[in-house]
């Protein structure tokens, strides 16, 4: 609820409603109360007022965070690229709307460097044994001054699990140093692993722990087989002793030793990762084989920088500013080293492919609206981008899920929960096109699409000058209807563009979220209306889909939209039954969730409903 975000550790109390949590109602959805459920969450508390009482650790340690946090960007502007790469570096803060800077880690495999992980943490630990060896420090005693370092950054990072599970793993290893055993990599892996096991098992459904014990398995078991197609990098030269060597061609040789065995550590950290991230994210990255080497010494740099700058910002704020402008700098090398890599041919491709053409009609609440056609090989156009977090939250991550990468946006009105915003949609999709109704709008989200769409190397299209939309697999677009230009003050859901989709031998009508007011305007237009389905939204003010109309479509069926929340977006049970007495077949979004219509193999229409697993089955007519 509103007030002062609680800080760990802070007492909270409030009054407010509990309410179960969110089922996953589209496809590839995460599915956040599945999740919830097996930590044994019963429900959510959303509280209308909230007090917080901090108590003084608790401030102190947050107070020590925050500053720093601001001790590692001071001097850069805080929401520019590099303060934005170094705080997920350094932090593991995930870039708040930056998926095409997040885009370029994804695709070149180095995306764990946005988190504190074991690499961070393995980092930190021989920035230390560096400074302590220069130092004149043995060993033994290097580990217990090595430790509460190791321990308090990732306390100060915030103390995510993959942090303290690498610190955890750090400690078991740098021990043996201590008790003058040999370290053993697989067994500080399996004592952590069976700690955090016994401590919370719902670890083991976590695809970062899977992916972190998976990594550093495969790094311990692996590596040396990993290093055998490199070997002819470390061969010394031959007939050569060592004593007539020179300091080059030791130096040399010790330098191609290092990067034979770097080239086998990559490997075997990518050979054990795969099969988990084709599982997890359907994604194969090979050019992290050599992606991460690449960006491992100046992200080693950046990380170092960073911690100088943090420890002297206290008594010289002019000189850790002046770290930071060169350490921002080295990000945005590290963000042209990503962007690089990710570019190269056959650098990264998705396993996952839709495999056939099918129409994905979204529910989302609120009211907010978006679909998405796709062919048979992922191209795609989206019609309608729902509103901003219902885009980054549930349509990016189902149409990733499935391997679909739209290329182009049909926008049906201004309203905020169709149009999402520009911003995110071009940062998560390769968008070159959009489709626009009208060419003003009082909607400054809309406005957007139309000012920022050709700097961005957007082509975009009037329904003055395109009334056809050519869709994947030689379907498309029929635009039926488009708003009076001139009427710029009514209502966005008065503004409404109206589509047919063709498809094959179907035809889909598609109304959006059209009253009354534009039914009359279609039917008085004298245009054939007919279609086999209508996918409908919801008009606040004006009811839509009258006698008149259906009478005038003669549909089989209708997909119409529903959100609990607010009232007007509800779809009324007794209209329903209305249409069901028609003898139309109707499937109702409240209880469908998302619906996916695809063509069966003997040509029948599938409408199906992604919550109840509903399946209405169309023939021709």
């Amino acid at each position: 609820g509103p007030g002062e975000l609680p800080r760990d550790g802070a007492k909270t109390e409030g009054r407010g409603d509990f309410s179960p949590w969110r089922e996953a109602r589209n496809r590839e959805e995460s599915d956040q109360a599945a999740w919830q459920r097996r930590k044994g969450m019963a429900a959510a508390f959303r509280g209308n007022t909230v007090k917080v009482e901090t108590g003084r650790w608790a401030a102190l340690g947050g107070s020590i965070r925050k500053g720093f946090r601001e001790a590692v960007t001071t001097g850069l502007e805080p929401e520019s690229q590099a303060a934005r790469v170094i705080r997920a570096i350094v932090i593991g803060e995930h870039p708040a709307d930056a998926e095409e800077l997040v885009a370029a880690f994804r695709n070149s495999g180095t995306l764990h460097i946005f988190s504190v992980s074991g690499m961070h943490v393995a980092m930190v630990g021989a920035i230390a044994w560096l400074v302590l060896r220069h130092a004149g420090v043995s060993r033994r005693s290097a580990v217990l001054a090595i430790l509460p370092l190791v321990f308090g950054y990732s306390w100060i990072t915030g103390s995510s699990a993959p942090a303290v599970r690498s610190a955890w793993m750090m400690a078991v290893f740098l021990m043996a140093f201590v008790f003058r055993r040999q370290p053993d990599l697989l067994n500080s892996l399996g004592a952590v692993l069976l700690a955090a096991m016994l401590w919370d098992g719902n670890l083991l459904f976590q695809p970062g722990v899977q992916l972190s014990y998976g990594v550093v398995a495969a790094i311990a078991i692996g590596t040396t087989w990993g290093m055998r197609p490199f070997r002819w990098i470390s061969r010394k030269e031959e007939y050569l002793p060592d004593s007539l060597m020179t300091d080059w061609q030791k130096h040399r040789l010790n330098s191609r030793r290092t990067l034979a065995k770097g080239l086998g550590v990559s490997t075997a950290a990518w050979v054990g990762s795969t099969p988990l991230t084709v599982f997890h994210f359907g994604l194969v990255t090979p050019i992290a084989l050599v992606g991460t080497l690449a960006l491992s010494i100046p992200v080693f740099w950046l990380l170092s920088l960073s911690l100088f700058s943090a420890a002297i910002h206290p008594v010289s704020p002019v000189g850790a500013a002046t770290v930071n402008r060169l350490n921002g700098k080295l990000a945005d090398g590290c963000v042209k080293i990503a962007a690089t890599l990710s570019s190269v041919p056959g650098s990264h491709f998705e396993t996952r492919r839709p495999g056939e053409p099918m129409l994905i009609v979204y529910d989302l609440e609120y009211g907010a609206g978006a679909a998405c056609f796709t062919g048979a090989n992922g191209n795609a156009v989206m019609i309608d981008c729902g509103d901003r977090q219902s885009f980054q939250y549930q349509i990016t991550r189902s149409l990733r899920g499935l391997g679909i990468s739209p290329d182009s946006v049909v926008l049906s009105h201004g309203d905020a929960g169709h149009i999402a915003g520009i911003t995110e949609v071009t940062e998560a999709f390769p968008i070159k096109q959009v489709w626009l109704p009208v060419k003003e709008s009082r909607s400054a989200g809309y406005q957007e699409w139309i000012s920022k769409g050709p700097p961005l190397g957007i082509k975009t299209l009037h329904a003055e000058n395109l009334r056809e939309i050519p869709l994947p697999d030689g379907a498309w677009l029929e635009v039926l209807h488009v708003p009076d230009a001139l009427e710029k003050n009514i209502l966005a859901d008065d503004r409404v563009a109206v589509f047919r989709l063709h498809w094959g031998d179907w035809k889909l009508l598609m109304t959006s979220d059209s009253g009354h007011k534009i039914e009359r305007a279609l039917l008085a237009s004298g245009k054939d209306l007919s279609a086999d389905v209508v996918i409908a939204g919801r008009h606040r003010r004006d009811p839509a889909l009258g006698d008149d109309l259906l009478s005038a479509v003669n549909p089989q069926a209708i997909v119409a939209s529903h959100s609990p929340f607010p009232a007007e977006e509800r779809l009324d049970p007794k209209q329903v039954a209305y249409w069901r007495s028609r003898g139309l077949k109707v499937a109702n979004q409240a209880d469908t969730g998302g619906v996916t219509v695809r063509l069966a193999d003997n040509g029948d229409l599938l409408i199906e409903g992604y919550v109840d697993r509903s399946v209405i089955r169309l023939s021709r007519r």
